[in-house]
């Protein structure tokens, strides 16, 4: 549980250090046999959607996540 909270951490970071805007955490656990958790965020325009979007997916290819990295 600790990888998790701290994986949620770290996108919320991330997002908040690019600039995201009305960054939201819903709590799934329990919920959800797919996901522990979802993270809402909006931006400013789609080419600012997109480069928050980038932006995690890279963190997360950083961190080692593996599931995360077929996202593509």
């Amino acid at each position: 549980m600790e990888k998790i909270s701290a994986l949620k951490d770290e996108i919320i970071k991330t997002l908040d250090i690019n600039k995201a805007l009305d960054i939201v955490s819903i709590d799934l656990e329990g919920k959800s046999s797919v996901a522990d958790f979802m993270i809402i965020a909006s931006g400013t325009s789609s080419r600012h959607i997109q480069a928050l979007s980038e932006q995690v997916f890279e963190k997360l290819k950083i961190n080692g996540d593996r599931k995360s990295t077929r996202l593509n």
